[in-house]
């Protein structure tokens, strides 16, 4: 009888079958693993919100503390100062007391302001405020009786309740100061507690979702022999994709240019800086192109090139009259080419004879740079070949902020030059004299250099100003001042010092040079006349006070001081003369 055979041996599934049981187990588990990547990420980011906010929290509380330890010191500085006053009747020790008293309210003022958010601590600091005014009130108190009885101020002082009071305003702001670190110890121990269990969640999740996609990685490694015809079949759609990838990511990165470019521009302070901003963003956002700005004179009547780009297709002229382009003339962007038979502007070369008629494909574009239905300047470009859409509204926008950019530009120049001009006579403000004599005058002190200074009155100005009108008056003040300019050097500094007093300050000059210099400006002061309303007025004269520092304790106030009393005494010696001021009067010589 026959044996029955051994049953076979299951043959194990190939691989193929192996992958695509699995295949439907990649997308869970693909989920599962980005699931767990969002909330590492989330829980990332909560807990980085969470640490901000907590250090929000604790320099909050620093600045709380450090408030109180400035209130403290503030008010201390008060005593001190009221302190060393009545002891000593010094001026300066006064004059320090009443600067501090600021000071001391304003630091409780802001510890008030710091502290809104906790009402223990408000309550604390407006009692803190509180007993600071009572303590510079009692300081004030003494000091009021100081100045009128001394000596019972000194037997008022011992028996003051300043002590007491510093010490419950001490102790007031101690109490803050230990609330507020007690408020740091418990911030400190929450955000260790959130550190660990942050870092806990973010390891936990990161090990299990590396765990999900290498099993992933695995199963793809097996199906890799398949997919290879699906890779050659999807290269040409991959390479239309990068195609595609590649120009949104050139328009992302110009319009992030063009944003940058915009904030700059808030930033420039001169035209010509922000004609060299623009010129360089035009050259990199499309360095195919060439071209030029150019910003129009305040006359209107000639626009000057102030910055070039690129290699110009088209050379345009250097300078232009607005009537030589039509994008100046009609408001609007001007394109020309020379195959579509384009009117080109004038201030542009002129193709060569028979280029034309063989389908020459350089371009031109003019962007007039306009704001509030006025010409500003002028943006022009060529190329090779016709631009993109995209260009072309890159261009408009570029003008459009470059336009914005020049007419802040130019008014703040009006305001700044208004703003340190006189506007009857040209001449440099009071303003603008106190802030460069102190400085020109440390300059030459460091140098040991001398500096003079004239002060001028053109005589018995009320006299003619009531014969003659208030507009004769100011005819031959603008008059004295462009006299003045003519004379100074430019190092020098001409102001006008207020009504028909004017002062020059003359750096480098000893006391020899600026008499000269005086001399000739009164002597031309004394032979000039004004023609007003078809009148002739005049000649005036003018008095002149010289002073000159020598040394380095002179101070701009006692220059000023020393020229005017040498002022008054030309107008006491008979006017129409410069005196010395450096030099003492005849009587006391």
């Amino acid at each position: 009888m026959a044996q029955p055979s051994p049953p076979a041996s299951p043959t194990p599934p190939p691989p193929s079958r192996l992958a695509s049981r699995y295949r439907a187990y990649r997308l869970p588990a693909f989920v599962l693993a980005a699931a767990l990547l969002a909330a590492v990420g989330v829980a990332t980011v909560a807990g980085l919100r969470s640490f901000a906010n907590s250090a929000e929290w604790v320099e909050h509380s620093y600045q709380v503390i450090a408030e109180i330890e400035s209130t403290l010191a503030a008010t201390r500085t008060v005593e001190s100062s009221a302190r060393g006053y009545r002891l000593t009747d010094r001026p300066a020790l006064h004059a320090e007391y009443l600067a501090s008293i600021p000071a001391a309210l304003n630091h409780s003022s802001e510890l008030i302001a710091l502290t809104r958010d906790n009402p223990r601590q408000h309550r604390l600091a407006r009692d803190v405020e509180r007993r600071v005014r009572m303590r510079l009130a009692e300081i004030d108190r003494l000091l009021e009786m100081h100045m009128r009885d001394p000596q019972q101020a000194r037997l008022s002082s011992q028996t003051s309740h300043g002590a007491e009071q510093m010490r419950a305003l001490t102790a007031v702001a101690d109490a803050m100061r230990e609330y507020e670190r007690a408020l740091l110890s418990a911030r400190d121990a929450r955000t260790e507690r959130n550190a660990t269990l942050l870092t806990a969640l973010v390891i936990g999740g990161l090990l299990l979702a590396l765990g999900l996609l290498a099993l992933l990685m695995l199963n793809l490694w097996q199906e890799n022999k398949r997919s290879r015809a699906l890779e050659r079949e999807s290269r040409q759609a991959l390479a239309e994709l990068e195609a595609s990838a590649a120009e949104r990511q050139r328009l992302t990165e110009r319009h992030r240019s063009l944003s940058h470019y915009a904030g700059l521009l808030q930033s420039c302070q001169t035209l010509q800086e922000a004609m060299d901003m623009t010129a360089h963003v035009i050259a990199d956002l499309i360095p195919e192109f060439g071209g030029r700005c150019y910003i129009l004179r305040a006359s209107q009547n000639l626009a000057e090139t102030a910055a070039r780009f690129g290699r110009e297709a088209i050379a345009s002229a250097d300078l232009l009259h607005p009537d030589d382009c039509w994008a100046l003339r009609r408001g609007r962007t001007h394109r020309s080419q020379a195959h579509d038979g384009g009117v080109r502007c004038a201030h542009l070369a002129r193709a060569e004879a028979g280029a034309d008629s063989g389908g020459d494909p350089r371009w031109s574009l003019c962007v007039p740079l306009m704001a509030q239905n006025t010409s500003l300047g002028l943006l022009c470009l060529s190329g090779e070949r016709p631009p993109r859409e995209a260009d072309l509204a890159l261009i408009q926008s570029i003008a459009e902020q470059l336009s914005l950019a020049v007419v802040n530009l130019q008014l703040r120049e009006t305001l700044r030059v208004q703003s340190l001009r006189d506007p009857l006579t040209g001449l440099f403000n009071r303003r603008y004299l106190e802030e460069n004599l102190q400085r020109e005058l440390l300059r030459c002190q460091r140098r040991k250099l001398p500096l003079s200074v004239l002060m001028l009155d053109v005589d018995h100005f009320k006299r003619f100003n009531d014969t003659h009108g208030h507009a004769a008056g100011d005819a031959l003040l603008a008059r004295v001042g462009q006299l003045m300019q003519e004379l100074v050097r430019n190092e020098d500094i001409a102001c006008r010092y207020g009504g028909e007093e004017f002062t020059i300050v003359l750096p480098e000059a000893d006391a020899a040079a600026a008499m000269q210099r005086a001399e000739q400006i009164r002597a031309a002061i004394a032979a000039t006349t004004i023609v007003h309303l078809r009148q002739t007025f005049g000649p005036a004269t003018c008095s002149i006070g010289l002073a000159t520092s020598v040394g380095d304790r002179d101070t701009p106030q006692q220059l000023l001081q020393a020229a005017d009393a040498a002022l008054y005494r030309a107008k006491a010696e008979g006017r129409d003369r410069v005196v010395d001021g450096n030099k003492p009067a005849a009587a006391d010589a």
